[in-house]
């Protein structure tokens, strides 16, 4: 809030204002009535009145100006914090999104940051009860009969005592709240995104009982709230005080003991808690919801630092020769601030500038991790990486993750249109740029055939493509960034042979010039490359040459190359017995 200092100031002032009168206008009013019957009395009744008016209308006045102000205040504080959210979450490193659900980042960036909206924006109205409640028992200890004190003392002490409490039994609820709402969003979300799944395996009453249940707690705790609230006794205490207020200052004016001046000043002072006690019900469950919301987002913020970035890639040269050198590379991933067995082990292996080489090996031997951490989307436990004989981490971010491009098996494409897809790396390309791409990855060959041609919107996550044409745009996608070294991660296992023979034509143009890693199962592509690795289930290199070197020298090698070999010769033996 700080951020917006005349504001927040502002709206401090405003509080000391409306309290101020608020508890200055039954004393007023209190002089007045005196005044009025007292025939010795020496003020002016009319500099009074008119000084009473003129409090009323500062007191209205300042009423809707910080109401007004507050609501501003809270409108751009969430703004602001919804910004650095987003951004800090953006820029967090991928170990830290392997940890956190996404439903959780959504209720924290949408109802979260509402209640702590309303914290704020109500603040004003919420502080200033508490202020009064203070004021009006130390002014009546200071300025009335004692023996009303005697009578009302131990009643304003009980009403102090039930505020403490019930904001003490409301507490649990109200932190509850926000955790409960965000177990409906994460099953809500799971949901929603595997819906293909759910209906796949027949699971829609599995998943109709998981949102169920989170719904059923969210309405449990909502419940125990409102009965919390039910019970509200500051109220009811404030209500006996009054009465007890107003019999014992009648019989003390009857006594003469008290002015009938004072004993409106003493029962109107009162009656004015009766709104503030109202909202202070309301306040204590809004302020432990906003500083729940706070302690919240806080603590996603504060997890993990952001993966850091400069200007400098401005300044740095633009393109990499694109050398590659591992050495004594380990790695895990990260698991709840644990390490996970090593998906890498003492990892050792150079790639030279514009060669292409392929990444062969069984499944979950780590070779897509060798392209996370290519890109630095995840740290080495041990062991550096070299690009151009300098360590990767003393280039800049953005640097590395724009002259490196890769194209994954699982193609993510946002919601929007082919074009905005491909354009994803280069925003600032041009139609014609994009439709060369298309043609060169194939892209151009389904998209003539869209009635809205490359403003067609593809759905969530790519849903109205299948999974070749998906698999054809990220291609396209990836070939307008111009990388000077491509990762092709498996990226033609979702496209026929007919097409992948079509892509394959148009990738050795693009390929030309620049170093390629090609992670694959395909024949033709093992064996066609410049270099061979060759992972074995440990992490680690069993062997590395050319195709002709390897079928000869490594047992690892042939296994995998011989697996190739029997599928062709049963497809071969299938189709002949078929004709």
């Amino acid at each position: 809030m700080l951020h917006y200092p005349v504001q927040f100031i502002l709206n401090l002032i405003g509080i000391v204002l409306v309290t101020l009168t608020r508890t200055i206008i039954p004393v007023r009013i209190g002089t007045l009535i005196d005044g009025i019957l007292d025939p010795e009395f020496s003020g002016n009744v009319l500099i009074i009145i008119l000084t009473l008016l003129g409090l009323y209308l500062l007191r209205n006045f300042t009423e809707y100006g910080i109401w007004m102000l507050g609501h501003n205040l809270g409108s751009k504080t969430e703004q602001r914090i919804r910004r650095e959210f987003f951004d800090s979450v953006q820029n967090k490193p991928l170990r830290y999104h392997d940890r956190v659900r996404t439903g959780d980042l959504i209720a924290l960036a949408s109802n979260d940051l509402r209640v702590l909206n309303t914290m704020i924006s109500h603040g004003s109205f919420y502080i200033y009860p508490f202020a009064q409640s203070i004021l009006t028992i130390i002014l009546q200890i200071e300025s009335f009969d004692y023996r009303i004190v005697i009578f009302t003392g131990p009643l304003l002490i009980l009403y102090t005592f039930f505020v403490l409490q019930y904001r003490k039994k409301l507490e649990p609820f109200s932190k509850q709240a926000l955790s409960k709402h965000a177990g409906v969003t994460v099953v809500l979300q799971e949901s929603l995104t595997g819906v293909q799944v759910t209906k796949a395996f027949s699971a829609e009453a599995l998943e109709f009982r998981k949102f169920r249940q989170k719904v059923k707690a969210y309405r449990e705790n909502w419940l125990g709230e409102n009965r919390v609230q039910a019970r509200f006794y500051p109220l009811l205490v404030l209500y006996i005080s009054i009465g007890v207020t107003f019999i014992v200052s009648c019989i003390l004016v009857h006594n003469n003991l008290m002015t009938l001046g004072d004993l409106t000043a003493v029962n109107l002072l009162q009656l004015t808690l009766v709104e503030p006690t109202g909202m202070i019900f309301w306040a204590v469950r809004d302020f432990i919801g906003g500083f729940g919301a706070s302690e919240r987002l806080y603590k996603m913020i504060s997890t993990d630092k952001v993966e850091k970035r400069t200007a400098e890639a401005k300044t740095q040269r633009k393109s990499f020769k694109g050398k590659i050198e591992f050495r004594n590379i380990s790695f895990s991933y990260p698991s709840n601030g644990n390490q996970n067995p090593l998906v890498l082990k003492n990892l050792n292996f150079t790639i030279l500038p514009n060669q292409r080489v392929a990444l062969v090996g069984p499944t979950g031997c780590g070779k897509t991790s060798i392209a996370k951490l290519l890109l630095r989307l995840y740290q080495p436990i041990e062991g550096e990486i070299l690009l151009d004989g300098k360590n990767i981490h003393n280039y800049p971010l953005d640097l590395v993750r724009q002259r490196i491009g890769l194209i994954e098996q699982d193609i993510f494409l946002f919601s929007q249109t082919i074009e905005d897809n491909i354009k994803f790396g280069q925003p600032r390309a041009e139609l014609e740029e994009v439709i060369q791409v298309s043609k060169l990855a194939h892209v151009h060959d389904f998209v003539e055939k869209l009635p809205n041609g490359y403003k067609t919107i593809v759905g969530e996550r790519g849903t109205r493509l299948s999974g070749g044409e998906k698999q054809r745009v990220a291609i396209a996608r990836a070939f307008l960034t111009n990388p000077d070294i491509l990762i092709l991660d498996d990226s033609m296992s979702a496209i026929d042979s007919e097409t992948e023979e079509k892509i394959g034509r148009a990738i050795e143009n693009v390929l030309q010039n620049r170093t390629t890693i090609i992670i694959t199962h395909r024949l033709h592509t093992i064996r066609t490359s410049d270099y061979i690795l060759v992972m074995d289930r440990s992490g680690g290199l069993s062997a590395m040459g050319t195709h002709e070197d390897l079928i000869y020298s490594s047992d690892e090698y042939r296994k995998i190359f011989g697996k190739q070999l029997e599928k062709v010769e049963k497809s071969l033996i299938s189709g002949q017995g078929g004709s």
